[in-house]
């Protein structure tokens, strides 16, 4: 089958499998009352990439127009609040007696990513070659959110598997650090809500109300039991679509996860609230475990026994948050700051050092040693603006809602031997180099038309390294259903999200929504 019959038949089964999907509005199982409620969303997401692969890619022989994403996705969402249940629920009886209102959420959700069956030759190798792994991470069926919500008064209690979002940033976050992200489906090019891992957390906060020029005075704080739930960031099987690109060595690589006790848990705390009616401010302290993995060189009693270990330190963060309307240019202005203790960095010679060899040998520089992780302390922040514009011209019924941001990266006590823990095609002994100062700027666009039956959106960030990252998308809407065409392109070198330079793509995303 040639490339063309190939694309449209994948397409044409995309469509097919919601279509198969009968309109219907959400279901309750008590339609008097409507307390308990079914809601759900079917979703296939079809990627084409358009350009070949480069570099330290794996697979290498992936080219234009192949096939690099067919994931089908299905949640089903049932929520239900318990406050009208009869008093014979001898359960739910102490909660009525002490006033306590109550519910629960829980989500369902199933994947399946076909593109190593029905795509092209290479990514079918690279199930062949880990069909174990690759069969496991292709499909996925979880309890993706269970969590019951207890609140009395001006006390609120959320318990169970559930996100938790500090932060207030786009497209990239900062304080937003609590749940891992998956990278592994899609990357940057992935809406970071669809990319949140739920974690098994304890929840709570107290409204104080007004206390001096501070009104809704909040307190907030979060427990992740480490014998609950050490889940971290995802790291990509070899040889999938969206693992970063890495050149093939002979040493394994070893993926080591936190251990599985109370010691690792996530924790944090947070104080909030509206100062004189306009201005938001959040102070807080939190720990938590990044979603880039720290990088070292580990060595067996022998230096030809040696490996690339993988791990996941925790960090702290200490911060906050401030956001406003000022009203004489009518713009929302976010700010957030940030002080990462102890972050782990990759300098060559601490985390994969070279003992040197008692003669010169060509090609081979010195024998692998322990490595070690070194870390900074880091002072992050990012400034957003936000304002509603009209551009007549291009649409003169609706505005457009303009976002920009700037992130921004300070490190302590610099080293100019710090370097970005990714190999520099042709030559992998040489790596990026870390600048003491970082910057990337972000612009999002959007608007609708036909009653917001159609909506399109531009994303763009830059990374003052020279890279850039457009990302056009249209959504039509045809209630139940949603189709969107998004484009995703990176132009620039390999630092930061540039190390996906050549995973240009075009993806198709269909969705039938119950609700």
């Amino acid at each position: 089958m040639d490339r063309r019959k190939r694309i449209l038949s994948i397409l044409c089964c995309g469509i097919l499998l919601l279509g198969i999907v009968r309109a219907a509005e959400a279901f309750y199982v008590d339609p008097k009352k409507k307390t308990l409620e079914v809601i759900g969303k079917v979703q296939s997401r079809v990627s084409f990439r358009l350009q070949d692969s480069d570099g330290f890619t794996q697979p290498i022989d992936v080219r234009v127009g192949d096939l690099v994403q067919w994931r089908n996705l299905a949640l089903i969402e049932i929520n239900h609040d318990l406050k009208r249940l009869r008093r014979e629920v001898a359960l739910l009886y102490p909660l009525k007696v002490l006033k306590i209102k109550a519910k629960y959420h829980i989500v369902g959700r199933f994947m399946y990513e076909a593109v190593y069956n029905v795509g092209p030759q290479p990514f079918k190798d690279v199930r062949d070659r880990d069909k174990e792994n690759i069969d496991k991470f292709k499909q996925q069926y979880d309890l993706w959110e269970a969590y019951v919500d207890l609140s009395r008064g001006p006390l609120f209690f959320r318990i169970g598997r559930q996100n938790l979002a500090w932060g207030e940033t786009d497209v990239f976050r900062l304080l937003d650090g609590i749940n891992p992200l998956d990278n592994t489906f899609g990357g940057v090019f992935e809406d970071l809500d669809d990319r949140r891992i739920p974690l098994w957390m304890v929840r709570g906060s107290y409204n104080f109300g007004r206390v001096g020029p501070v009104s809704a005075l909040t307190m907030e704080g979060f427990l992740v039991p480490g014998n609950w739930d050490m889940r971290v960031a995802p790291v990509s099987p070899v040889g999938t679509p969206y693992a970063a690109p890495q050149p093939e060595t002979p040493l394994a690589t070893v993926v080591l996860t936190p251990s599985k006790t109370m010691s690792n848990s996530r924790w944090g705390v947070r104080v909030m609230g509206l100062l004189a009616d306009n201005y938001n401010v959040s102070i807080g302290h939190y720990r938590s475990y990044l979603d880039i993995p720290a990088l070292r060189l580990g060595v067996g009693e022998s230096p030809l026994d040696a490996w690339t270990e993988v791990s996941f330190p925790d960090v702290q963060v200490t911060g906050g948050s401030l956001s406003f309307w000022e009203q004489r240019t009518d713009v929302i202005v976010r700010t957030e700051l940030a002080w990462f203790w102890d972050e782990p960095v990759f300098i060559p010679e601490i985390n994969t050092p070279l003992v040197p060899l008692p003669i010169s040998i060509p090609g081979l520089p010195g024998l692998p040693a322990n490595g070690e992780i070194p870390t900074k302390d880091m002072l992050k922040w990012v400034i957003g603006l936000d304002k509603n514009i009209w551009i007549r011209p291009l649409n003169h019924k609706r505005t457009f809602m303009v976002s920009v941001q700037y992130f921004g990266t300070w490190v302590q006590d610099y080293d100019e031997r710090m370097r970005v823990p990714l190999a520099l095609y042709p030559d992998d002994t040489k790596f990026t180099a870390a600048k003491e100062v970082e910057g990337i700027f972000t612009f999002l666009m959007t608007t609708d038309y036909y009653g917001g039956n159609i909506i399109p959106q531009m994303v763009v960030a830059y990374d003052a390294r020279g890279v850039f990252m457009f990302q056009p998308s249209v959504n039509t809407i045809f209630e139940p259903f949603r189709i969107m065409i998004q484009y995703s392109g990176i132009v620039g070198n390999m630092a930061g999200f540039g190390a996906f330079r050549d995973r240009d793509q075009i993806t198709f995303i269909f969705s039938y929504l119950l609700n």
